[in-house]
């Protein structure tokens, strides 16, 4: 497992689990560097993006440090965030004669020009951007999408040959993630957002649907997240709405977000309207599935292709205020609904989402490159 990647981050502590529970020995080459934001045009500037670069560079002293354990292995794994570390793993691969895999888990070049628009399309910086993750992702041996969806359009706007790529769903790490008994059968409930606060995310339906349903004691909104793009603008809304049905939770370690998240009757998914949402399923809908909640997010065609409407999971017209409402109703006013899509969304994860059955399909395709 190489890079500068945080050891702590859900995802690299998942694949790891699935990795050993599938009997795989993972030998870290770690070279912590401090995430910084890159969620605004001064951030995106070239000369912080060159320190960015500059800092990875420490994995220099990890390799020699490290190089028996490389030479003794049989992959080169590139843990998240990696985009920047494929080149310090490629030179690796090549000294040892290893193969490379890469799972991006995030496209740098539609994050930056689509997803959070800091870049122009037409500049050269996103031209830059699109070459380099196009590099990086054609120098692996292997890199893994984590849709269908998602896989064809790297395929296709980064020229991968279809023989690279693998899609691979992202799941959830259970250990982190309980499995939480759904037993409210009252009409009283908690409704929560989890994640950082970016454009693609929907916050702002969010904050609508409660304006709109400040009125009813019996639904709470409950924000767990640290901080991100539009944190702040979020913040200052709820504030100048002066909603007392909406908590924030933030600044608190990561620990202490399961326990809140526990509490959710209704755990939500992307709720906005755009073209990444129709490619990838995120990371909090498989959380929510772990803690064994009823997921909400937008309709798109990559959440139709894995799950039901109201059988395992609640799916909603995206960016329609009207209609999150109708569905937070809808839910609140049946119990039994609730619990039925709990249980199925809960049934669904435990078959195709738990580490070890990530890991293993991690080491399947692993297999076809040695």
């Amino acid at each position: 497992m190489f890079g500068t990647y945080d050891p702590t981050y859900t995802s690299n502590k998942l694949t790891m689990a699935g990795l050993r529970d599938n009997g795989a020995r993972v030998v870290e080459v770690n070279a912590p560097v401090t995430v910084t934001t890159l969620n605004t045009k001064k951030e995106m500037g070239w000369w912080p993006l060159v320190k960015r670069v500059l800092r990875k560079y420490r994995l220099v002293s990890e390799i020699i440090k490290h190089r028996k354990d490389i030479a003794q292995s049989d992959i080169i794994y590139v843990g998240y965030p990696g985009h920047f570390d494929v080149f310090p793993a490629w030179m690796a691969a090549k000294i040892f004669r290893k193969k490379l895999v890469f799972n991006p888990l995030l496209i740098f070049y539609t994050g930056f020009t689509e997803e959070q628009s800091i870049l122009s399309k037409g500049s050269i910086l996103a031209k830059l951007v699109k070459y380099g993750e196009g590099l990086v992702y054609k120098m692996c041996d292997l890199v893994i999408a984590d849709t269908p969806f998602q896989q064809e359009f790297i395929e296709r706007i980064f020229g991968v040959p279809k023989s690279k790529i693998r899609t691979v769903a992202l799941g959830a790490d259970d250990k982190f993630y309980p499995y939480t008994p759904y037993t409210n059968t009252t009409k009283k409930i908690h409704v929560t957002y989890y994640g950082l606060y970016s454009p693609i995310h929907g916050v702002e339906y969010i904050i609508e649907a409660a304006r709109r349903l400040r009125y009813d004691r019996n639904i709470h909104f409950d924000m767990i997240g640290n901080r991100g793009q539009t944190f702040d603008a979020s913040l200052a809304r709820v504030k100048e709405l002066k909603l007392t049905n909406m908590s924030f939770y933030y600044d608190i370690p990561q620990a202490e977000h399961i326990s809140i998240a526990q509490k959710a009757d209704i755990f939500f998914g992307f709720l906005a309207k755009h073209p990444s949402i129709d490619r990838v399923i995120p990371n909090k809908v498989y959380q929510g599935l772990s803690l064994n909640k009823v997921v909400m997010t937008a309709d798109a065609p990559v959440i139709r292709s894995v799950f039901t409407h109201k059988e395992n999971i609640y799916i909603v017209t995206p960016a329609d205020v009207d209609a999150l409402v109708a569905a937070i109703l809808e839910l609140k006013n049946n119990p039994e609904l609730r619990q039925k899509i709990a249980q199925n969304g809960y049934g669904m994860f435990t078959k195709n989402f738990l580490p070890k059955v990530v890991g293993k399909k991690i080491i399947d395709y692993i297999k076809e490159i040695l």
